[in-house]
């Protein structure tokens, strides 16, 4: 009977001396909020980003000028993803128009060289709408990773807390609780 009860009572008291020391933790952090604990502080002077419905982008309640004026706030997180995300956002759309522009280059050549003929109607009809389609495919494309590093910028500043609270109540009693909380 005694070997049945050794390890119930080592657990009971290593859970016990758990609790008392994270009671005692949790007093000796600083009153500001009595609930939560935020381990990683260094990026609380950033603000979310959103994205309005026109597809413009608000940092801090101002329209940003343009999407490139996101490598500021994304810099300041210095997070590899978002910077990933950000940079991939960039080469395409640069790549994009790039490849958009060469059907113009092209033309430009061919109607100088030999002899002023120029390019054939149809030729000229396909690089035309493969140009517009390539440069859509690639601000969609775009789009869609510039989108991505925002939500990922937006959810890493938006850490989970948690925490322990020992709270007095009126009645001399103290409450003690448990909680985590996702904050944006």
């Amino acid at each position: 009977m005694k070997r049945f009860k050794q390890p119930y009572c080592a657990l009971l008291a290593g859970l016990i001396l758990c609790f008392t020391g994270s009671v005692l933790l949790a007093q000796q952090t600083p009153r500001r909020d009595t609930v939560f604990f935020e381990p990683l502080l260094e990026n609380t002077h950033l603000k979310p980003i959103v994205i309005g419905m026109n597809g413009k982008y608000y940092y801090g309640g101002q329209r940003l000028r343009n999407q490139y004026s996101l490598e500021i706030p994304f810099g300041e997180m210095d997070d590899p993803e978002v910077n990933r995300y950000f940079t991939q956002a960039r080469t395409i759309r640069t790549v994009g128009s790039v490849v958009s522009a060469l059907p113009s280059i092209y033309f430009l050549v061919t109607s100088r060289s030999a002899g002023g003929s120029g390019v054939s109607r149809q030729t000229f009809w396909i690089t035309y709408f493969g140009a517009i389609g390539v440069s859509l495919a690639s601000n969609l494309v775009a789009n869609s990773k510039l989108r991505r590093a925002v939500n990922t910028y937006n959810s890493r500043l938006g850490r989970p807390r948690f925490g322990l609270s020992a709270e007095p109540l009126q009645n001399n009693a103290i409450a003690v609780g448990f909680s985590l909380k996702k904050t944006l």
